[in-house]
């Protein structure tokens, strides 16, 4: 798998082996093992077969796909999915910032293809958002391991493009998305429109719990450059041309001041937020973030 999905790569399966998410508000399930729900009964809509695991519940054990295959079937139903997680990943033009092929883009697809494999290996039901100035593309939640594998080649075949409007976007992503849901945002957040951060309300209405993973590149960190600097806005062609060195503490401020708003906005609203420098190994980074996570248990 790790030779046809480079964005999992082996490394990054090490590194995840000891992970487990676990939502921080309630959901219609309950934790045994990794997820069960307590919806029992045959009114329950049949959804899909997954191996028998020790400890699964032999009244479920399809006998008729064992006479046939001479293993052992366990029927899943939709009500089993302990809670349904979605990636949302931005994929507007900004994010192919440097302009090299280690840009933010790639970054952000390394960190979702991680959150898709773990939420799909705990058994919660993953499903896939992809915005930029309109919703790209939807992929509904599944918790099959087929869905995972087609998640991930969706992964390996997009690239940033067009300009962003998150506030529209996050609006329709949240009416699409089931109640007490986990989402996860992949963009670099820079969304000008005043009603962007009410459209987080929206997903919290929706009772979800969201964690916000702003990717950033070091240039845009430090604006490391000399002299007289022109720059083109990836998304609208606008080229400015200023002084680096006279700039540079007025960008900073600014710069800081907005990323330090956005963070307090989602501590009001108790989501996650999580500013990334694209240059720290994205294994170490999930690490820190869940290792940071464990702590509010």
């Amino acid at each position: 798998m790790s030779d046809k999905y480079h964005f999992l790569p082996p490394e990054t399966l090490d590194a995840l082996s000891n992970i487990e998410m676990v939502s921080r508000y309630l959901v219609e399930g309950s934790i045994m093992g990794l997820h069960r729900s307590p919806f029992k009964g045959f009114s329950s809509e049949f959804a899909e077969y997954r191996k028998y695991c020790p400890g699964d519940s032999v009244k479920y054990l399809d006998w008729f796909v064992y006479a046939k295959t001479d293993r052992y079937y366990v029927k899943q139903f939709e009500n089993e999915t302990n809670m349904n997680s979605y990636v949302v990943l931005d994929v507007s033009n900004s994010m192919a910032m440097p302009g090299t092929r280690k840009h933010k883009f790639n970054y952000a697809c390394y960190m979702a293809a991680a959150f898709i494999y773990l939420m799909q290996r705990q058994r919660d039901a993953v499903g896939l958002f992809t915005y930029n100035d309109i919703i790209r593309s939807y992929h509904p939640p599944k918790n099959s391991r087929q869905n995972m594998l087609n998640l991930l080649s969706t992964l390996e075949n997009i690239s940033p493009k067009g300009k962003t409007d998150a506030a529209k976007c996050f609006h329709g992503i949240a009416e699409q998305i089931s109640r007490r849901s986990l989402v996860v945002i992949f963009s670099d957040f820079f969304d000008l429109d005043k009603d962007f951060l009410k459209t987080l309300e929206h997903f919290r209405y929706k009772k979800a719990e969201v964690i916000l993973f702003q990717i950033l590149d070091e240039t845009e960190l430090q604006l490391p450059y000399k002299g007289l600097v022109e720059f083109e806005d990836m998304e609208t062609g606008d080229i400015v041309e200023f002084e680096s060195e006279f700039s540079r503490d007025i960008y900073m401020h600014d710069f800081n001041e907005y990323v330090q708003g956005l963070k307090s906005s989602c501590e009001k609203m108790n989501i996650m937020f999580e500013s990334i420098n694209i240059r720290t190994p994205f294994e170490r980074a999930l690490l820190a973030y869940f290792t940071k996570r464990e702590e509010l248990f």
